[in-house]
């Protein structure tokens, strides 16, 4: 009978007590989030890895590879620069080098020169895995 009652007051314990958790946080520490998110917020460009998968200064060549990429990759946006004299294309937009290398060997099967790049871009832009 005893462990009966004290299976029953322990369960009338634990189901009664409703916990509350209170943080109390520094003023300094409070500002400092605040500010940090601030920054944040304000700063919509962020170094990221991509694949630049040719650089050259023929722009059919060019035109070529965007085409060839895209018979393989449909799903995949490439974006092209003219930094003279050179046309490059880009793929991609990876937060670490990591990310992108099970994605980098798929693209050398078609691109043996294609090589991993970093450049600041918009977050909007990463490939999220």
């Amino acid at each position: 009978m005893k462990i009966v009652l004290a299976i029953l007051f322990s369960l009338f314990v634990v189901f009664g007590l409703k916990a509350q958790v209170q943080i109390q946080e520094e003023e300094s520490i409070r500002r400092f989030m605040l500010d940090y998110e601030r920054v944040n917020a304000e700063n919509s460009k962020q170094k990221a890895w991509k694949i630049q998968i040719i650089a050259t200064n023929d722009r059919r060549k060019m035109e070529e590879a965007i085409s060839k990429f895209e018979r393989y990759f449909p799903d995949h946006e490439t974006n092209w620069s003219h930094e003279n004299p050179y046309y490059k294309v880009k793929v991609g937009a990876f937060e670490t080098k990591e990310d992108l290398y099970s994605f980098l060997l798929t693209v050398k099967e078609h691109f043996r020169g294609a090589i991993p790049v970093v450049e600041n871009i918009e977050k909007a832009e990463l490939v999220r895995t």
